[in-house]
């Protein structure tokens, strides 16, 4: 396994949607960094071409605001069969990526090489 760069697994969730969010506005700078983010698994569905999107959310300590972060497991996995539970506390180890939609919009998320659950 790859080291990790940034834990964000043993922060609490004030520090992680800080962290989260400076990923977020300034993804350059952690592009190729390796990340471990525990959390909750959430599942989007695009109504339109079906693609499924999997998330790693962390809910604040008040549960008002969540932050989270994309991520694509690496390799031959389906879901549901490979993955957790919807909602399922899991632990997401991969690498923080971003890549361009055809709208231009930038996109980040991790390359996730480990997922426990």
């Amino acid at each position: 396994a790859s080291k990790v760069d940034i834990d964000l697994s043993t922060m609490s969730s004030t520090m992680i949607y800080a962290q989260v969010f400076n990923m977020l506005i300034m993804p350059d700078e952690y592009v190729g960094k390796n990340l471990k983010m525990k959390g909750y698994l959430a599942v989007y569905v695009n109504k339109d071409t079906g693609k499924k999107y999997f998330s790693v959310i962390v809910p604040d300590a008040t549960a008002c605001c969540q932050q989270g972060l994309e991520f694509i497991w690496i390799g031959d996995h389906k879901y549901p069969e490979d993955y957790p539970p919807f909602e399922k506390e899991i632990t997401v180890t991969g690498k923080f990526a971003t890549t361009y939609s055809t709208e231009g919009a930038l996109y980040t998320f991790i390359q996730a090489e480990k997922i426990e659950f």
